[in-house]
């Protein structure tokens, strides 16, 4: 695969902060940008798909899981409740 240089400006601190960090997981700033980049295509590319088949497949973070997660504390929920949930997530993630 050929590389091809680029050239950004970017805050110097910024820089320093992200090669710090990234050292510690034994990456490099070129990989971690290359994949960033990569990652961008990827997505767009997903979204794509979900347009062409009418697919809602918007992002959905570990904050919005927790949200929308059912509150079972203290509530008494029926085995036919708990079974349709179950059925209702499996249909959504199949």
């Amino acid at each position: 695969m050929v590389k091809t240089k680029i050239t950004v400006s970017v805050e110097r601190q910024v820089v320093d902060n992200a090669k710090l960090a990234l050292l510690k997981e034994r990456r490099t700033l070129s990989d971690y940008i290359e994949n960033s980049l990569r990652s961008l295509s990827v997505s767009e590319f997903l979204n794509e798909i979900c347009t062409e088949l009418n697919l809602d497949c918007g992002y959905i973070s570990s904050e919005d899981v927790e949200r929308m997660r059912p509150d079972l504390t203290g509530k008494i929920y029926s085995e036919n409740i708990l079974r349709e949930m179950r059925n209702e997530r499996s249909s959504r993630l199949s």
